[in-house]
């Protein structure tokens, strides 16, 4: 019959052994000193292997104590209970009562019990504790000589049935990621409602008072929540893989998750201060700590986290947020393949367009020698010599490794193409693309610059910031294209008398830095190769220029763009087209759009492309080229 009672019903059987009115005092001493009494010894075990107070390891005399307890509280409605007179129940013995008053201490560090005095002991809940830590508050044994207990609230709603939050669950392994961050955020929020307090009411190491104390007693519950879950998962969450990638400490983590719940919440900055105070136990800790969010730490240099930077007048209080594709990262599920990461990491991402490119080398008009220095180019790439180079102690071109790596290190390779519009230099970096089965990441200078100060420098480290992501974390990362990088390489200035001046030079270092660090392949196209700073041209393994194609070449180009699925392309003669004028590959495209345009705008059987249409475009084209000037051969359309 009692196998079937709940659990706050046992205890009350239990503890009204010890408050029968009919017993004799002598009768009392017996049961208290003979803990082997049959009943007894058959109810307690029942508690102490329910599951959900197994992982209390109650002992006999544990649940004897807390059956004393919650009769007097049920029955008797002693809110608070006095520590000796609880023992005296079972121990009558003064000296036994003594002995026995470590157990109500151990009673409280397990939460089944509550008293307003506590000093705290353990280390700091954002760093990792020791696994032989076993509490995190020290309740001095003379104190509970003077003051009362009472029933933890959450070991009450336990009894209950009415499960805590911060017990659900708690001996289970992790279900989901949705499961994890939801405690992470729980967490988050029990640490910054004890950060509010003032350092001086939060020191630990002397006794809290009640308020400080509870609010960090509540932060380490859940930490120790969070760890104990984690022992028993199997999974591994894209947060620990982002600690594992970049080798986050403790601090860094919880810095981390507090901006990724600040962000979820529609909060994009956050004052720096905030979020140190969070890490830190006083005032020259929070001093310290501020390296955390520092341009040079792991954070904010790996772009997980943005600084809105001031670059002249940079302050303490600086906003900060995380990085939006971190959130991403951190809050979806596992991208199982390159298409998903790709995605997950560009999402809502301005900078960048990701293009799938349809340009093959057959379709490439360049001089076949320049075809062949690609093609030997591209076969290095692939064989990655780069690690036998620098066993011949030849080239060290790879960026700083920060972290674990997940696959095999991507080569570098940096080519800048230069040379007049539309001579290919785009259409060569995809069929590059192409050839290497790879996508093109396209950005260009127009959406790097910005107007406001300090904004086109933050712009230019996240550009080479998720490209390294996307190194990092795609098994073929695409290439990325750098179009109009002559507004960026140019000569750097020597006299730097305006913040404008300072800005640019700025940029070009960071230009500088990012192709000494980088992996995969960056091609950068550029009109003006005589503008570009020297420093530039020796962090490229490839510069070739472009020429204006030969006539041999403008035959090709044509025969290219004229495909036979337009009426009447066949009746057209390339050899006089490509004799007459000298366009460039991006020109006759133009042309044979434009003129195949108003063909088909024509109707029955004039709807075709005719000889006349593309001498017309031929020199409108040629006369609004800005440029240079064209030889041709004039004559009246």
């Amino acid at each position: 019959m009692s196998m079937q009672k709940q659990p706050h019903q046992l205890l009350l059987q239990i503890g009204g052994n010890f408050y029968n009115p009919e017993d004799s005092s002598e009768e009392k001493i017996k049961k208290s000193k003979d803990h082997d009494l049959e009943e007894l010894k058959n109810l307690t075990p029942i508690i102490s292997n329910n599951p959900n107070f197994k992982s209390y390891k109650l002992d006999h005399k544990d649940i004897l104590i807390i059956a004393c307890s919650w009769y007097d509280f049920i029955v008797n409605r002693s809110i608070r209970i006095d520590s000796l007179e609880l023992l005296g129940k079972i121990f009558p013995e003064p000296s036994d009562r003594l002995n026995q008053i470590e157990r109500i201490v151990q009673l409280l560090k397990k939460n089944i019990f509550y008293s307003d005095k506590k000093e705290v002991i353990a280390e700091w809940p954002t760093r990792r504790r020791s696994k032989q830590n076993n509490g995190n508050i020290n309740f001095h044994k003379y104190i509970l000589l003077e003051q009362d207990i009472c029933f933890h609230r959450s070991f009450t709603r336990l009894l209950l049935g009415e499960t805590e939050d911060i017990s659900l669950n708690r001996h289970k392994p992790y279900r989901s990621n949705k499961e994890f961050i939801s405690d992470w955020f729980s967490y988050m929020d029990r640490l910054n409602e004890f950060s509010w307090w003032d350092f001086s009411n939060r020191n630990i190491g002397r006794p809290l008072d009640e308020g400080p104390a509870n609010d960090l007693l509540k932060a380490m519950e859940w930490k120790d929540k969070i760890d104990h879950r984690l022992v028993l998962s199997t999974e591994t969450f894209p947060l620990l893989d982002i600690v594992d990638e970049y080798h986050l400490d403790d601090n860094e983590t919880t810095i981390l998750m507090y901006l990724v719940k600040e962000d979820m919440e529609g909060k994009n900055d956050v004052e720096t201060d905030d979020v140190v105070k969070l890490i830190s136990r006083d005032q020259h800790e929070m001093f310290r700590n501020r390296e955390y969010l520092s341009l040079e730490s792991k954070l904010v240099k790996n772009g997980l986290v943005e600084i809105s930077e001031n670059v002249f007048f940079r302050t303490k209080g600086s906003d900060i947020r995380v990085s939006p594709d971190i959130t991403r990262r951190i809050i979806m599920k596992t991208p199982e393949n390159d298409e998903e990461r790709l995605t997950q990491i560009l999402k809502g991402e301005v900078l960048f367009t990701l293009l799938k490119p349809k340009q093959t080398f057959n379709e490439l008009i360049l001089p076949q020698e320049m075809k062949k220095t690609i093609h030997t180019c591209i076969k290095q790439y692939q064989s990655n010599v780069d690690n036998v180079l620098n066993k011949w102690g030849l080239y060290d071109g790879g960026m700083s490794v920060i972290g674990k790596q997940k696959k095999k290190l991507e080569p570098g390779l940096l080519m800048l193409f230069y040379g007049s519009p539309g001579t290919g230099k785009t259409f060569a970096a995809g069929a590059i693309a192409h050839a290497l089965g790879k996508k093109l990441l396209v950005t260009d200078v127009s959406r790097i610059q910005s107007k406001w100060v300090g904004e086109s420098e933050k712009n230019v480290r996240r550009m080479f910031t998720i490209f390294e992501r996307i190194i990092r974390r795609v098994e073929n990362p695409p290439v990325l294209l750098l179009n109009e990088a002559d507004q960026f390489l140019t000569r750097r200035l020597g006299n730097t008398d305006t913040s404008v001046d300072i800005m640019y030079n700025t940029l070009q270092n960071l230009f500088l830095e990012a192709f000494e660090q980088l992996r995969g392949i960056l091609i950068a196209t550029t009109n003006l190769k005589s503008n570009l700073d020297t420093a530039f041209s020796r962090r490229f393994h490839l510069k070739l220029e472009f020429p204006l194609p030969c006539f041999e070449e403008r035959k090709a180009l044509w025969r290219l763009h004229l495909p036979a699925s337009i009426p009447g392309a066949e009746d057209i003669d390339i050899n006089m087209l490509a004799e007459l004028y000298e366009l460039t590959g991006g020109q006759i495209s133009i042309i044979v759009k434009n003129a195949a345009t108003e063909a088909a705008s024509r109707n029955g059987k004039y709807r075709t492309l005719r000889q006349t249409d593309l001498f017309k475009y031929c020199e409108i084209e040629a006369s609004s080229m800005f440029d240079r000037k064209m030889a041709r051969i004039g004559f009246t359309v």
